[in-house]
């Protein structure tokens, strides 16, 4: 894979389920180091997109490429070694589970270790087990929830919920991090707390994010560029200042247009 050029080309993707286009010819840059919002009205596309992007939904028609090697073909595991990592608007967390668990048992592709040695608890297993556990703390304590890291899931606050999925994503060190309506569900200062930490990750460990969100203020505060989907299709694309005065795009959200299509 080369370092030069944007991390993600997304190149004339369609999808179709039967009669209903869910993208249609879609083309989108993610670049290296900078955080890209993808927006538009509920319906316009974005989450079958993300499934494209990670492997989940195969593209009826279109290429995907990842620092300028073709991935459309690699499925979700080998996506996910390659370095993209995704987070989801309806959380996927074991509630029975501590914080630390749920971060460790997303690490579970790492573990590398065979079913008899985990039966029999080898020196080796248990010293990655603990390594494993080291690096769910470190993810804990970037999301500055470390001082629950014991505490069972169910029994956090939904803000720290949210932010323990985004560490269990970012304890898989990705170079592309894929965020699903993060801030959903969220207060102002929980808001806040979310765009400083998207921020650091973004600086301090150099990772490229994907940001679907229906919140402009977080996508302002965030993305550089933005590319707006509306019924499948691209309507508007460029620096996030600029596409949020676009007509068309305050058109979209008020949903005044009528189209054949559907995601």
């Amino acid at each position: 894979m080369t370092a030069d050029g944007p991390l993600l080309v997304v190149d004339d993707v369609t999808v179709r389920f039967g009669g209903l286009v869910a993208n249609d010819a879609v083309q989108l840059q993610i670049e290296r180091g900078r955080v890209t919002g993808l927006i538009g009205p509920n319906g316009a596309g974005k989450t079958t997109l993300f499934n494209v992007i990670t492997g989940a939904q195969a593209p009826t028609s279109g290429r995907v490429r990842l620092s300028g090697e073709d991935i459309t073909d690699w499925d979700r595991e080998h996506r996910a070694n390659a370095g993209i990592a995704r987070t989801f608007q309806n959380l996927s967390l074991v509630d029975s589970l501590s914080a630390l668990d749920n971060v460790t048992i997303g690490l579970g592709r790492f573990r590398g270790v065979g079913m008899l040695g985990s039966m029999t608890m080898s020196g080796r297993v248990r010293r990655h087990d603990r390594e494993l556990r080291a690096v769910a703390r470190e993810a804990l304590a970037f999301v500055e929830l470390v001082d629950v890291a014991d505490v069972t899931t169910g029994d956090l606050s939904y803000g720290h919920r949210r932010r323990l999925e985004l560490a269990r994503a970012l304890a898989m060190a990705p170079t592309l991090l894929l965020l699903d309506e993060p801030s959903a569900g969220m207060g102002p200062r929980e808001t806040d707390e979310l765009i400083d930490i998207v921020a650091r990750a973004r600086d301090e460990l150099g990772v490229s994010v994907l940001l679907v969100e229906h919140d402009m203020a977080v996508v302002r505060a965030l993305a550089s560029d933005t590319t707006v989907l509306e019924f499948g299709s691209v309507i508007a694309r460029g620096d996030t200042a600029s596409v949020l005065r676009d007509p068309r795009v305050a058109e979209a959200y008020l949903g005044k247009r009528e189209t054949s299509h559907a995601a």
